[in-house]
């Protein structure tokens, strides 16, 4: 009867073991899904980077091993580095826009390691206990064997002296021996039995307390990586998507074109007379002036098109899947709805008004020369009297 029970103990422990070590692999695949994810996000237009997050992506969707990740992690550091130590002759017009990609690329690959270093570190704890539950797996078993042994023992040395007893008296002392013997055997296995069982059940306990806390690591780096993603990718005055955000858009957007044949429209803002508004009122009006401009252009829009602080007072507008004509009328109307908007400033009325410049997005053509053409006609509504909108 007693067998009975510690063998179910036994087998109970075994299945508790079996379920740490499944849950254990549903947090090593987690972690690989973050850092698949990860890998995306700091994709750039980079190639020996995206090349090497390729390489890191097909890694991750294996069975990686720090061995293999890790020197990977520090070629895509040196990697970015170089790319922030260009020489000054290979500046482009959109240095400022690379230097923050590349700063985000760094801060990006920075933390991965950090992530790849928390989870080799505790998959090494989780491969030490399972370790360990394979040998204690070892041991019960060791000690089954080993009290099945005495027993048979036992029997065989009863068997003997029964046949040897030459009366009942002799017989029954014999008999009385060996069940005590056999008992003895028993209960010291029970007393081992308990003593691996507590052992077992305090390591399954600490392991428990390793997966949640490096869960709530996992997770807690997580929530951080996005929330300073989207500060990465949004403007700190106007609350709008910023230069860096509007590139990434804007690769999409040509793909877009390029490959499926989409219609889309760039066009360019700016706030008329920003500098006279500066220097007669200070920077904090102008400053109300960006904020309020930007929520204005983002509230007419209503998500029919992508806008973005570009620099200054500039704003760049991306009309995807949306043709001239319609882009046309909607440019006119954000410069009317701007010229109706009521400012004040040392309690004085101040007027103002924006020019824009429209472009068509075409197949042959990359982002940049787009941007280029509708910050021409931009310069052209300048010249024309500003508060308008020219489309080139």
């Amino acid at each position: 009867m007693d067998e009975g029970i510690w063998e179910r103990k036994y087998h109970l422990a075994l299945e508790r073991m079996e379920r740490d070590e499944e849950a254990s692999r549903a947090v090593g695949d987690v972690l690989r899904r973050l850092s698949l994810r990860l890998a995306v996000l700091v994709r750039g237009d980079g190639g020996e980077l995206d090349e090497l997050l390729d390489r890191l992506t097909t890694e991750l969707r294996g069975s990686p091993s720090p061995a293999t990740v890790e020197p990977l992690l520090e070629r895509l550091a040196e990697a970015v580095t170089r790319l922030d130590a260009a020489p000054p002759g290979a500046a482009r017009a959109s240095d400022t826009t690379e230097d923050a990609l590349v700063d985000a690329l760094r801060a990006d690959v920075a933390r991965l390691q950090e992530l790849l270093g928390t989870v080799s570190a505790r998959l090494g704890d989780m491969t030490r206990y399972l370790a360990g539950e394979r040998d204690e797996a070892d041991a019960g078993a060791t000690e089954g064997h080993r009290l099945d042994a005495q027993v048979r023992e036992e029997m065989r040395l009863l068997g003997e002296k029964t046949q040897a007893a030459t009366d009942l008296a002799s017989l029954q002392a014999e008999v009385d021996e060996r069940l005590s013997v056999i008992d003895r055997h028993f209960r010291d296995f029970r007393e081992r039995e308990d003593a691996r069982l507590s052992a077992y059940r305090e390591r399954a306990e600490r392991m428990h307390d390793r997966l949640e806390q490096l869960e709530s690591q996992a997770s807690s780096l997580q929530d951080s990586l996005r929330r300073e993603h989207e500060l990465a990718l949004t403007d700190g005055l106007t609350g709008l998507p910023n230069r860096l955000a509007y590139d990434r858009r804007v690769a999409d957007v040509e793909r877009q074109v390029r490959e499926e044949g989409g219609v889309a429209c760039v066009g360019a803002f700016d706030i008329d007379h920003f500098k006279a508004i500066n220097d007669t009122y200070g920077h904090a009006a102008g400053d109300a002036v960006l904020r309020i401009v930007g929520q204005t252009l983002a509230r007419e829009l209503d998500g029919r098109a992508f806008v973005a602080r570009y620099g200054g007072e500039e704003f760049v507008v991306l009309f995807s899947d949306m043709g001239p004509d319609d882009a046309e009328d909607l440019a006119r109307r954000l410069c009317a709805t701007v010229e109706k908007l009521a400012f004040h400033a040392s309690s004085k009325p101040v007027t103002v008004t924006m020019s824009g410049g429209l472009t068509r997005f075409t197949a042959a053509e990359r982002a940049a020369a787009v941007f280029d053409r509708a910050d021409r006609a931009l310069y052209a509504a300048k010249r024309a009297g500003r508060n308008c909108c020219v489309v080139l």
